[in-house]
């Protein structure tokens, strides 16, 4: 029956389902620091073949650059989400509520963030990428709510402004995520932003 179940998949939907797996024997806390889910793993929690599994993704990195790629658009949805509903605040407010959906979507995987998610630098080149990628348009994001501003000061402050959140966030996950904890951070990040920034622009 489960090798019925299995042909009935077209390949764009299996492959989702690989990554599905993946991400939650990443959030059990499964894996190594920087390399994802083990593959076997993936598998079992899949219903498939570690060879199946190798078909979609010929490498290890290759699986975990997707699943680390679905993590952080998942974070981008809803940081967008967010959004939509303060249409036309004050620059500052769009940041508090970026960085309490950042929080939220750490609070909702720590232990993907812990393990993987949160080892910053120490991940494959293809996951690395992947980060690459979502930092680049969460950045063009976050400028489209500020004022032009040409000088280097602009692109060092926003640089700096992620390397503040994702190393707070990180930092409040190994803490346990103290609920009490938790309040001060936004303020904490924004504060951290717009010292950099010396003015919203907006």
């Amino acid at each position: 029956m489960r090798s019925t179940e299995r042909t009935r998949l077209a390949p764009a939907e299996r492959r989702g389902a690989i990554v599905a797996a993946a991400l939650s024997v990443l959030d059990d806390g499964a894996g190594d620091e920087g390399a994802g889910p083990p593959v076997a793993a993936v598998a079992r929690r899949a219903g498939i073949s570690e060879a199946l599994v190798y078909h979609y993704f010929p490498t290890k990195a290759d699986l975990f650059a997707a699943a680390v790629a679905t993590r952080l658009a998942e974070r981008a949805e809803r940081v967008a989400g967010a959004w939509a509903g303060i249409n036309g605040a004050p620059a500052r407010e769009y940041m508090r509520i970026a960085v309490e959906a950042h929080l939220d979507h750490v609070a909702a995987h720590p232990s993907a963030w812990s393990h993987t998610l949160g080892t910053l630098g120490s991940e494959a080149a293809p996951a690395r990428a992947a980060r690459q990628a979502a930092r680049a348009d969460y950045l063009e994001a976050v400028a489209l709510h500020l004022q032009p501003d040409p000088r280097p000061q602009r692109a060092y402050a926003l640089a700096g402004h992620v390397a503040v959140l994702d190393g707070v966030a990180h930092h409040w996950v190994e803490r346990g995520l103290p609920a009490h904890e938790r309040d001060p951070l936004p303020t904490l990040v924004i504060d951290a932003l717009q010292g950099s920034l010396g003015d919203w622009g907006r």
